[in-house]
């Protein structure tokens, strides 16, 4: 279960440095050394090799992506932005990629693409859990059925004139959100 310590390059330095809000994309891979450590201690070990304190970051697990061969774990550090009423709707945080292998682990700046793909996620996660559910989400690829949501926070409907319409379902009592009824 040992894990080299991972150089960092002068970018994340400099955005680790900075404590702007991060969002943190971490590829475990099955024949990691440390595949096999429970998944709330992910976001600990993580932290570690990017020698941020996991409690002065306020590291936040948002999402979990398990597939056959690769979990990807999203969290978030000095986000304190974060509303969770809202969301569902895409950020544009900036993505920090840890990707741990077999042999090789590496830390990177994640390119615009990527960043994209990962707050995309992040927000569809909170999209398709609904109102009732609370990070970390938790998203299983490994069996034979596609993930099903029986109460997401939007509903989407072909309109006569074949365009797609999305309304998002009023959220509970007490909530932030501004706009409950369309986005």
């Amino acid at each position: 279960m040992s894990l080299q310590q991972i150089p960092l390059d002068e970018y994340v330095t400099d955005m680790l440095r900075d404590q702007k809000p991060t969002r943190v994309a971490v590829f475990l891979r099955r024949k990691s050394p440390i595949y096999s450590i429970p998944n709330n201690e992910v976001v600990a070990t993580a932290c570690s090799t990017l020698a941020v304190d996991p409690i002065e970051s306020r590291a936040k697990l948002m999402t979990i992506w398990k597939w056959d061969r690769l979990t990807i774990f999203a969290f978030d550090l000095w986000y304190d932005g974060y509303d969770w009423a809202t969301a569902h709707h895409q950020v544009d945080l900036p993505v920090l990629h840890i990707d741990y292998g077999k042999r090789y682990s590496s830390v990177k700046v994640g390119s615009q693409k990527f960043r994209d793909e990962v707050n995309r996620f992040v927000a569809k996660q909170h999209e398709c859990h609904g109102w009732d559910a609370t990070p970390p989400y938790f998203q299983d690829q490994t069996g034979p059925k596609v993930p099903t949501y029986m109460n997401p926070r939007c509903m989407t409907y072909e309109k006569e004139d074949g365009t797609i319409e999305r309304m998002v379902k009023t959220p509970p009592p007490g909530s932030s959100n501004a706009n409950p009824s369309a986005t």
